[in-house]
């Protein structure tokens, strides 16, 4: 509430004022900008199994980010971009819990001791970065370290709307009932959480930044055994900030059958080793691509550590893609053809105020997400640093948004996909129909490569004749996959999820429309075929 939460942002302005005033070890730097940002995140969870209540529990935590950085918006500690800056082996790490409640001096203890470590490693750091240059050049000194902000005090505490916790034990309960009837089922569950997540920031330049919002997730899992020792894991969420959206029973119930008639249709698809070819990514898969293969590498702090392979830092004003295609980043937005968005926020965690950044406009590449740490000499931060937990906040994704100038419709680009499969005289083509995760290398000293993990995917034919196939994964490199694209549909879908990278777990969005690529390559899952139970389940 906004009582609790004035209490609080009293208390981390009167801790970073003692700080300025009194913050000094002999014969190390002062600091010269300190921010505290705390969260506090309060989650309830219910989940059904069997027609029965598995789970019911709150956990509630807070937990601060503080930032103390020494030497001089020139040059502090901070090396690479920051993106090491999250080990747990620190002293620091243990000291990120704070108070949930009782007196303000406990508040301030907590707030003392993690700012008063902080300053310890800022100080060591700062030695440390000295040494390495004595072998090695600072590449990016002339760059700057930090950006300096005008101060900002703003109020985004929305009322968040009540969740009827009751209602929901008796739909999860209900809805779990129906997994009973599904012959192969072995396993699953119907699980809905809200998450209740509160941000206060203050820093030493006077922002003062208080924002709220609610996270709503409604998880359907089924784990299948068939009688050859196929397994089939199946996850469907629904990940929205608006209750509205959260489905019925009904709905539950029926998107249910349709994993289940999914999984029984796998069951019979023939297995694929391994695919090179045209291939079509419906939206939401189109989106997971885009994320993973350009996303990361277009992290702004990435360009300032020597270990990342930059795949883009040079790239500025190059064509990289299909003429007309536009990739944007706008945090700003909230909702997008009637569907909210888990990546929007108002001010991201450095207490910047969250800008659109535009990466591909054109085919050709614009620019990069930024935070305050300069990667040119004329730096402007567009509001995407975040993280979570102790971890320091990165440029990180957050509402990215993909759009093609000549999008076909859904048919045009199908036929169009057809015609590729022809003038390559291929035997078939891949259309990939969902993906549900994936995983990037950026690392210098690893492959620059990404994987997108299929959940369902079809073998199309040159005569548009369509039958699914299983056990495979989408691979490939991320100019390769760029370049590669050559149509893009129409319309776009909204894909609500978690991104984790160094900063930690964040929620983010991907829009974005099918994506036909000319070559794409497909490797096998990792499987292993599992024995039956001994004995049946109870109700079989």
């Amino acid at each position: 509430n906004r009582r609790e939460a004035a209490r609080l942002m009293s208390a981390m302005q009167d801790e970073i004022e003692r700080a300025r005033g009194a913050m000094r070890i002999q014969g190390h730097p002062r600091p010269y900008f300190i921010s505290q940002l705390i969260r506090d995140l309060d989650e309830r969870r219910v989940e059904g199994k069997f027609g029965s209540l598995m789970r019911d529990e709150r956990t509630r935590n807070r937990n601060a980010l503080v930032d103390v950085r020494v030497g001089d918006p020139k040059r502090d500690q901070v090396r690479g971009g920051g993106l090491r800056d999250n080990a747990r082996d620190l002293e620091s790490y243990d000291m990120i819990r704070m108070p949930l409640g009782g007196d303000a001096e406990g508040v301030r203890h907590a707030l003392w001791r993690l700012t008063e470590a902080k300053y310890r490693e800022a100080c060591d750091d700062f030695l440390h970065k000295r040494a390495v240059e004595l072998n090695y050049i600072d590449e990016h000194e002339a760059l700057g370290a930090f950006q300096k902000r005008k101060a900002i005090v703003a109020d985004k505490l929305e009322k968040l709307p009540e969740v009827d916790l009751e209602a929901w034990k008796e739909r999860v309960v209900r809805a779990s009932r129906s997994m009973k009837k599904f012959a192969r089922v072995r396993d699953g569950h119907i699980r809905f959480s809200v998450l209740h997540a509160t941000h206060l920031f203050v820093s030493s330049e006077g922002t003062r930044i208080a924002q709220a919002k609610a996270f709503y997730t409604v998880e359907i899992h089924q784990f299948l055994l068939f009688e050859d020792g196929f397994s089939l894991p199946q996850t469907r969420t629904f990940f929205v900030t608006d209750p509205k959206e959260l489905p019925t029973i009904a709905q539950i119930r029926a998107a249910q059958a349709e994993m289940y008639r999914q999984g029984e249709a796998l069951s019979k698809a023939p297995v694929l080793r391994g695919f090179s070819g045209p291939v079509l990514l419906d939206p939401k898969p189109a989106g997971l691509l885009i994320h993973e293969a350009i996303g990361h590498r277009l992290e702004g702090n990435r360009l300032l550590a020597h270990g990342e392979g930059q795949t883009f830092r040079d790239s500025i004003g190059t064509e990289v893609s299909l003429p007309g295609l536009n990739v944007r980043d706008d945090p700003r937005l909230s909702h997008y053809e009637g569907q909210s968005l888990v990546g929007h926020y108002h001010f991201d965690d450095e207490g910047v105020e969250a800008d659109c950044a535009d990466l591909i406009i054109n085919g050709h590449l614009k620019g990069f997400l930024t935070t305050r740490a300069p990667i040119r000499k004329k730096h402007k931060s567009n509001g995407h640093a975040r993280s979570a937990g102790h971890a320091r906040a990165i440029s990180r994704m957050g509402v990215t948004l993909v759009e093609a100038e000549e999008g076909l419709e859904e048919d045009a680009l199908f036929e169009r996909f057809l015609e590729e499969i022809r003038a390559q005289n291929a035997p078939y083509g891949i259309r990939i129909i969902e993906a549900y995760g994936g995983e990037t290398s950026t690392e210098a000293y690893d492959f620059q490569a990404f994987l997108g993990e299929i959940d369902l995917a079809a073998r199309v034919y040159p005569d548009g004749r369509q039958e699914y196939v299983r056990g495979a994964d989408f691979v490939g490199t991320p100019l390769n996959a760029l370049r590669g694209i050559i149509a893009a549909g129409l319309k776009a879908e909204v894909d609500n999820s978690y991104c984790g990278a160094e900063s930690g777990f964040v929620p983010v969005t991907t829009i974005s429309p099918a994506l036909l690529i000319d070559e794409l390559e497909l490797q096998s899952k990792p499987a292993r075929p599992m024995t039956q139970y001994s004995y049946p389940m109870p109700w079989q």
